[in-house]
């Protein structure tokens, strides 16, 4: 298993204001999944936080199983709430976003690579049964009113609701480290500050808000889309 790292660039907000109307995409076919070797290896960190069911709902398996797609189109990161993915690519205004979600569609159509058993036995259902109902939409991010691309789908779950840093840290220990952010919006609106707890190398980054109205809830994870790619696939765009 390939060893994977990166340190990823973080983004915030606690709510989603809708902008134009939605674009859909399909056309996902069945996943192919390639043999290891018999000898394999005990599951790295960042392996068990993708197929962790305590941590995710069956869409987030869906767009992990479709994430090199995302690599395809330029996503360097994602940010995963519990009711939508966030591209980690931010604009100041709309326009620059829609150019970007207009870009991100073709990408969607691309063959899916080929998943690692690993990972095929967690994702493969969830690709066919939920991705395709995933739906493409620019939305603005309240804390800093950045617009970004968004995608949701009806009663959609990507991150568990409720899932707590403290449940984390008794499973996979304490945090590489730990950051503090403080996000400022226009006007005279009170800053946002977040709490990033960093696992896997950086690869994941688990986000507390101030503005939750929940402490100690994860309100978001923060994807490194490079590295995630690198793990889940046989073979990479």
């Amino acid at each position: 298993m390939r060893a994977v790292g990166a340190i990823v660039g973080l983004l915030s907000t606690v709510l989603l204001l809708g902008d134009p109307g939605p674009l859909s995409w399909a056309s996902f076919g069945s996943c192919l999944v390639t043999p290891i070797p018999a000898e394999a290896q005990q599951p790295s960190a960042l392996e068990r936080v993708l197929t962790d069911r305590r941590l995710w709902g069956e869409d987030a398996f869906a767009v992990f199983g479709t994430l090199a797609r995302w690599r395809a189109a330029g996503e360097t990161h994602i940010l995963l709430y519990p009711d939508r993915v966030v591209s980690g690519s931010k604009s100041d205004t709309p326009d620059p976003a829609r150019q970007r979600l207009a870009q991100i569609g073709p990408a969607m159509q691309r063959p899916l690579a080929a998943l690692r058993p690993p990972f095929a036995a967690t994702y493969a259902a969830a690709v066919t049964a939920r991705a395709p109902g995933f739906r493409a939409e620019v939305q603005r991010l309240p804390e800093d009113e950045s617009s970004h691309v968004v995608w949701s789908r009806p009663d959609g779950q990507f991150l568990r609701r409720g899932v707590t840093t403290r449940s984390v840290i008794e499973t996979y220990g304490k945090p590489e480290r730990t950051t503090t952010e403080v996000v400022h919006g226009r006007g005279e609106r009170r800053p946002a500050v977040l709490t990033l707890h960093h696992y896997a190398n950086g690869a994941v980054v688990l986000v507390e808000s101030d503005l939750a109205p929940t402490p100690g809830v994860v309100d978001r994870v923060v994807l490194d889309v490079s590295a995630a790619t690198a793990l889940i696939f046989a073979t990479t765009p």
